[in-house]
């Protein structure tokens, strides 16, 4: 049980975070357990693993692989959240992408929708071709 910044109460099974807010805890990962203060708050072995290991994911993720309750491709890190929201953190650069959206349908959630997201996110982490705008 949680509420919003407001103090509404909201039952979920995860967080409720701004963008910012999210982006800092990617960060967390980025630095492999490093806190803003140089203390250790999480386990960099644990990270690599994760990396490392996992199961191919079913298409239309095929290319990426299911570990330790994230997506990775071998080079970044990501979890979807219910009904649209992305993180994204590219281990090789540093760069965290948050992508935070609603999917109003009966399920919040459509197999279709992430794979455009993700490569938007790694794409960006990566310092790869943004386009326009």
């Amino acid at each position: 049980m949680a509420t919003d910044r407001t103090g509404f109460p909201l039952m979920s099974g995860g967080m409720c975070l701004t963008a910012r807010d999210l982006a800092r805890y990617g960060l967390l990962l980025a630095r492999r357990g490093l806190g803003v203060d140089g203390r250790q708050v999480g386990d960099p072995a644990f990270i690599g693993e994760t990396l490392k290991g996992g199961i191919q994911m079913p298409a239309p993720r095929a290319h990426l692989r299911y570990s330790n309750q994230t997506n990775t491709n071998g080079r970044w890190i990501g979890h979807g959240g219910y009904g649209g929201q992305y993180l994204l953190v590219d281990m090789s650069t540093g760069t965290v992408g948050v992508y935070l959206s609603v999917l109003q349908d009966a399920n919040g959630y459509d197999a279709a929708f992430y794979p455009p997201v993700i490569r938007m996110l790694a794409e960006i982490c990566e310092g790869g071709e943004q386009g326009p705008g």
